[in-house]
């Protein structure tokens, strides 16, 4: 279980780490994301951000610890699917920054990748009950797998408009 507790860490780390940096690689970024903050009254927004910001950009190195890594990802990754849910209760029309300039509203596919990737956190919170050896080739298939986890639920936006149905289109 050792080597998958490995492939949940290196998986989360990506995740954020693209996070973080789609946020925080320019002001204009940063501003971007704040102002897609809508539920927020508009004088805490930037504060906001920089704070969601800054503790995406610590997750990565706080999987060097995977009980603390794995802790922060669930806890931001609740308050992520919160924040998502009572969005789309609400008929905010705020767009997705989770991964970089976008024009897709928040919505029910956004829970679904949150769950995934929450679904990764308890996976890797059983795999520590669990330990096991590790050789470097094992490590290595871990690490690519965790990867192409990360690359997979990255680009999740993209992948769940190629398969959803759009009113008016004939497929």
């Amino acid at each position: 279980m050792a080597l998958v507790v490995v492939a949940c860490q290196v998986l989360l780390a990506a995740v954020f780490a693209v996070s973080a940096f789609t946020k925080l690689r320019s002001r204009a970024a940063l501003r971007a994301f704040s102002s897609s903050l809508v539920m927020l009254p508009v004088r805490v927004r930037w504060p906001a951000a920089v704070v969601v910001a800054a503790v995406e950009a610590v997750v990565p190195v706080a999987m060097l610890f995977p009980a603390l890594g794995l802790a922060m990802s669930g806890t931001l990754l609740v308050c992520f699917s919160a924040w998502v849910a009572v969005s789309i209760r609400r008929g905010t029309r705020a767009s997705c920054r989770c991964f970089g300039a976008s024009e897709v509203p928040l919505g029910p596919s956004h829970l679904v990748r949150n769950s995934l990737l929450l679904a990764v956190v308890v996976l890797g919170w059983a795999g520590l009950a669990a330990p096991g050896d590790v050789t470097a080739a094992g490590l290595a298939i871990a690490a690519v797998a965790g990867l192409v986890g990360a690359i997979l639920l990255i680009v999740f936006d993209d992948l769940a408009d190629l398969f959803m149905e759009r009113p008016g289109e004939r497929v």
